[in-house]
């Protein structure tokens, strides 16, 4: 059994922290709310209310929340909205606390995101990025960079693609539109049960310091997948255009395949859902 602190209790990070306490793990988790303590600690979880803002934590018990084994960062960055947050800036000072207190935390997991990527109109893999330069989002590559550099003996950065199943069904942003863009792009998407599943396969492992991209290996274009979707949920078909074209990227998987992960959902034309 393990001590797993997971900075970031929301749709990824509470039944991420469901599991692990289905496997014996102790799990410690913060949300920035505190109307949502009670859903915590209703689901086992050791609830604390942390938040970051403009480079400093806060939090009354945030040294206790930190004394772990294992750490998982699952904090949105946020840069969609404001592509200059504080997202980098957030993660180093939480590692600086970390630092300063002296405390021995034995492996830390990033959330990144294949977002990191510039599109390039060719496959990605983890090593096409080394400097900032190479990066599509400059913030996430700061925060990347801050993780890696920190005194955590075991460091491990995933970059997720897009996030969905469940009740986040993407095709619903698509339905009924005309003249959309982008037909032609691959989907990088990750189901949430394959992100979850991805991080107790690694749990187990001892690998050392290691980027790995986590997407489904499989990438239909945007106009098959979610022309497939609305009509599997009775959405209004949407529509492509043939004379708009964007720039793409499509997210190579070999790595963490390499490594014997088995997915769930190779293929994201198998994900399943509870939207309605």
């Amino acid at each position: 059994m393990s001590r797993i602190s997971i900075v970031g209790c929301g749709w990824l990070g509470l039944p991420l922290a469901e599991k692990l306490i289905s496997e014996g793990h102790e799990v410690k988790g913060s949300t920035t709310r505190a109307e949502r303590i009670a859903e915590l600690l209703a689901a086992g979880v050791d609830a604390f209310q942390l938040k970051a803002k403009d480079g400093m934590w806060q939090g009354d018990r945030l040294s206790d929340f930190l004394q772990c084994n294992v750490l998982i960062i699952a904090i949105p960055p946020g840069t969609k909205r404001n592509p200059d947050g504080t997202h980098a800036e957030d993660v180093q000072a939480l590692l600086q606390i970390i630092s300063d207190l002296k405390i021995s935390i034995g492996k830390i997991i990033y959330i990144s995101s294949t977002s990191i990527y510039k599109n390039s109109n060719h496959i990605v893999s983890e090593s096409d990025i080394s400097e900032e330069a190479d990066a599509g989002n400059k913030v996430l590559f700061k925060a990347e960079k801050y993780v890696q550099s920190c005194g955590i003996k075991e460091k491990l950065i995933l970059r997720l693609g897009g996030l969905t199943g469940y009740e986040r069904m993407l095709a619903r942003f698509f339905a009924g539109k005309a003249e959309l863009a982008g037909g032609n792009e691959p989907v990088n998407l990750i189901h949430r049960d394959d992100v979850i599943s991805v991080v107790l396969f690694l749990l187990k492992k001892e690998i050392g310091n290691v980027v790995l991209n986590v997407c489904s290996p499989l990438h239909p274009t945007r106009k098959e997948l979610y022309t497939q979707l609305c009509k599997q949920f009775n959405l209004e078909k949407p529509d492509f255009s043939e004379e708009k074209h964007t720039d793409w990227k499509k997210i190579s998987t070999d790595k963490l395949s390499e490594l014997g992960y088995s997915w769930i959902f190779p293929d994201p034309y198998d994900y399943t859902y509870t939207y309605q």
